[in-house]
């Protein structure tokens, strides 16, 4: 897929020290007022319970931020307000934390928005070496989205992180979606032509972190 260079997405893996939790709030609050007023967002903050695919600490929350474009995201990064907030707050709530920066992909999809009564899937996907597994993987993906909505999967994100910050690796995408039920989650992973594909997949792919959730935002 390729990107549109528009609205910028902030995907950040949240590691909270222990006893730290209500400091980090205050950091959302705070730092979440000043974004505001460069018209971003904080769009949805995920709690992963479960790691489907792949093996990494869980982390505590997985945030995604909204600006209208990289111009303001700048700015906003470069706010004195901003960077004592985060300096006084996330810095000391924080053990760890990974950010990737990403734009929308031209993949066309139905976007749908859920809410804090879903359970949401986190995927962040890693090509193998070479445009036939980028081209292998699209194909995967235009099947199983003729499947997925049976189930009652949801689609909200389709971004591509170009720029990285911490210890894990940027992905070549990433992607979010929500399910109707762990019941109709359960069954698709069963179902006998998402099997069938998903060979295709790992084929296409060097690594998966696939996170299960639930939004706090």
């Amino acid at each position: 897929m390729e990107t549109k260079n528009e609205e910028i997405v902030n995907v950040a893996l949240m590691y909270i020290n222990d006893g730290e939790e209500e400091r980090f709030e205050e950091y959302k609050r705070k730092g979440g007022a000043i974004l505001k007023q460069y018209g971003g967002k904080i769009e949805r903050i995920i709690k992963p319970n479960m790691l489907a695919e792949g093996e990494m600490e869980l982390p505590d929350e997985i945030h995604f931020a909204t600006y209208p474009n990289i111009e303001v995201f700048n700015k906003f990064n470069e706010d004195e307000a901003f960077i004592k907030i985060r300096n006084e707050y996330a810095l000391p709530a924080l053990k760890d934390i990974s950010i990737f920066t990403s734009r929308n992909t031209d993949f066309e999809f139905k976007k749908e928005t859920g809410d804090t009564t879903k359970t949401y899937g986190v995927a962040l996907i890693y090509f193998n070496e070479g445009e036939k597994y980028v081209q292998q993987f699209t194909e995967y993906h235009d099947e199983v989205c003729e499947i997925m909505p049976e189930f009652g999967t949801h689609f909200e994100r389709f971004i591509a992180p170009f720029q990285s910050k911490g210890s894990v690796e940027k992905p070549d995408e990433i992607h979010r979606f929500y399910f109707d039920s762990m019941e109709g989650l359960q069954q698709m992973g069963t179902d006998k032509r998402m099997k069938a594909l998903f060979p295709k997949r790992d084929a296409s792919l060097k690594k998966l972190y696939f996170f299960i959730g639930e939004a706090k935002l």
